[in-house]
């Protein structure tokens, strides 16, 4: 079997999505991120990467932080997961025929431990518990709210404008 990286294995078991994942827990893990479990923010604590690939996530991390949401899609659109894709195909794997394939027989069949197990398994695989719940339970979205068409609704029965019957300031 061919060698792959964690990240390599997490690209050809889940595509880019895992591949943002692992790189989540593994800066998670190493003390490189500090996550605030209640908000679902990140921030940098240190900035070393040893791959491309976590200085391209790291890159993206403002110093105000980031929802780890907006992480997640924001490193699985990255020029380093597009090159990671490259770099699996150049050794010969192929993502859509996985499943018939040896390497992916093996790494489900012993998925490790630590980052690589969260690369072969996704979130039931992380071992942290907190962190676990997290990405396993994510806030829901924001509502968008224009600041220039602001609308309130201030009536009994839930409708924008005034209800019938009610006295608007005219005459009465």
């Amino acid at each position: 079997m061919t060698q792959l990286t964690t990240y390599e294995a997490a690209w050809l078991l889940g595509g880019a999505q895992r591949t943002a994942l692992v790189v989540l827990v593994a800066l998670a893990t190493d003390g490189r991120l500090e996550v605030a479990y209640k908000r679902q923010r990140i921030k940098i604590l240190r900035t070393e990467a040893t791959y491309p690939l976590e200085a391209a996530a790291l890159a993206l991390v403002p110093a105000s932080g980031l929802g780890v949401a907006d992480f997640l899609a924001r490193v699985a659109a990255t020029e380093a997961v597009a090159d990671l894709r490259a770099a699996i195909r150049a050794k010969g794997q192929l993502r859509i025929l996985r499943r018939f394939s040896p390497t992916y027989r093996e790494l489900i069949a012993d998925p490790g431990t630590g980052v690589r197990r969260v690369a072969v398994l996704g979130v039931p695989g992380i071992e942290d518990e907190r962190l676990r719940d997290m990405l396993a339970n994510p806030l829901p979205a924001m509502p968008k709210i224009d600041p220039f068409s602001s609308v309130r609704d201030n009536t009994e029965d839930g409708t924008i404008g005034p209800s019938e019957g009610t006295w608007t300031g005219g005459d009465p």
